[in-house]
């Protein structure tokens, strides 16, 4: 358990002179480390007013934002408890301008924790999620607050009016928000600045919506027109095309993992890759690779798409180049995406369809047709969360042959 102490740091200071004033923090009396504080004192009034038993009038004062110190410093140990590290220990105590009571708060400094792990997707996320919630609370007008105690089921089942009836947004988006919401209550909870009888989340409370999207899987018929239709090379219905058949043909991969492939993730005869949208969630140990075997087509397509530069650590498809951080990565994926469904769907109207074709269908594919030729044994819809990971840990028992030859099959659309 980690004990704190004041002390003045007068090593390098005249007697008379005022010395910086430090919290020295021990662990087992073993490790120690020093903080600054934002007092510089002389010796004589340090002893008179920390160090004095009964200080004097003009010290009393004094003694007193001292001891505030180290009564901050022992709570912020307390809360930590058994998860103390000094680095979380320094962290709690420069905090700034931090209400541990309030929504935003914890949004902020959680949002602050997205950005230093580059995780640019998720926090773009969380910031429309506060966006929208302020702009609920304020109706109309800027605020910059909202206490933990505000958010209460009638708070929830309002602005789930307001989000759908007035903003006109889906219930697809709500819930995403409000999950969002619901892991920074957790947080609070957790670190015990948010009591459980707040939490107006679960049984009896309110309950997230689910989105009611259906997936959409083309059938067989529909994806062969889009297949065999004549398009001019090089034109942007034929580019499109032919990525958006690569990512069924290839296990339904996300556009993300095909644009963060790179030359050291190929052999002759597959590539292997670790889904981008889980790897931070799923511990190492856990993690498989999905290995997708590399069939005549996929073989052609990476031949005619790829970068001439084939250096291992080069990005195989010209979407990513190298030295982008992951916000410059994260807007080069989404106008990818829609440079593609934009595309699709401009072929979709030519060939007379009455459906959408995006990315997202070349997933879903994959998996209804997967699931015919190998029996696949999950509930879930298409490519959900938890049905992926079993689809990958099924997948995975299958001989490389056996793989290539579904993928081959994959475009035998008389099947």
């Amino acid at each position: 358990m980690a004990t704190v102490s004041l002390y003045l740091d007068d090593r390098k200071i005249e007697k008379s002179k005022p010395a910086p004033l430090k919290l020295r923090v021990y662990v087992n009396r073993e490790n120690v480390r020093h903080f600054k504080t934002n007092f510089s004192l002389t010796k004589e009034a340090f002893e008179k007013s920390y160090q004095a038993a009964k200080p004097r009038a003009e010290f009393k004062e004094l003694k007193q934002k001292l001891e505030a110190i180290r009564v901050k410093a022992d709570k912020i140990i307390e809360k930590l408890g058994d998860n103390f590290t000094f680095e979380k220990f320094e962290k709690q105590l420069y905090k700034k301008n931090y209400d541990n009571t309030d929504v935003v708060s914890y949004f902020s400094e959680y949002m602050q924790q997205l950005s230093d792990d580059d995780r640019v997707g998720t926090l773009d996320l969380y910031r429309i999620t506060l966006q929208s919630l302020l702009k609920f609370k304020g109706n109309g007008k800027p605020v910059v607050s909202l206490p933990f105690h505000q958010v209460t089921v009638k708070f929830l089942n309002d602005y789930e009016k307001w989000f759908i009836n007035e903003e006109g947004n889906s219930f697809t988006s709500l819930g995403m928000y409000l999950r969002n919401l619901r892991a920074i209550f957790n947080m609070a909870i957790i670190s015990g600045d948010v009591e459980q009888d707040l939490y107006p989340f679960g049984k009896n409370k309110y309950k997230i919506p689910t989105g009611s999207k259906t997936k959409k899987a083309l059938q067989k018929i529909d994806m062969k027109q889009l297949f065999e239709a004549e398009l001019p090379n090089g034109s942007n219905l034929k580019i499109a095309r032919d990525y958006w058949f690569f990512s069924y043909q290839c296990n339904g991969m996300n556009f993300k993992d095909i644009a963060s492939l790179k030359f050291k993730d190929l052999t002759p005869t597959s590539f292997s890759f670790i889904r981008q949208k889980t790897k931070r969630t799923i511990r190492d140990k856990n993690r498989l690779p999905i290995m997708v075997p590399l069939s005549a087509k996929t073989k052609e397509f990476i031949e005619e798409y790829s970068n001439k530069d084939k250096d291992p650590d080069n990005f195989v498809f010209p979407i990513f180049k190298r030295g982008m951080n992951e916000s410059e990565k994260l807007k080069a994926d989404r106008n990818f995406i829609r440079f593609v469904n934009s595309n699709m769907k401009k072929l979709a109207s030519q060939l007379g369809f009455d459906f959408k074709v995006r990315t997202m269908e070349a997933r879903h594919s994959f998996t209804t047709e997967v699931t015919k030729k190998v029996g696949l044994e999950f509930a879930q819809e298409a490519l959900g969360h938890t049905s992926m990971a079993t689809t990958q840990n099924y997948w995975a028992g299958f001989e490389t042959e056996v793989k290539r030859q579904i993928a081959d099959s994959m475009l035998d659309f008389d099947l």
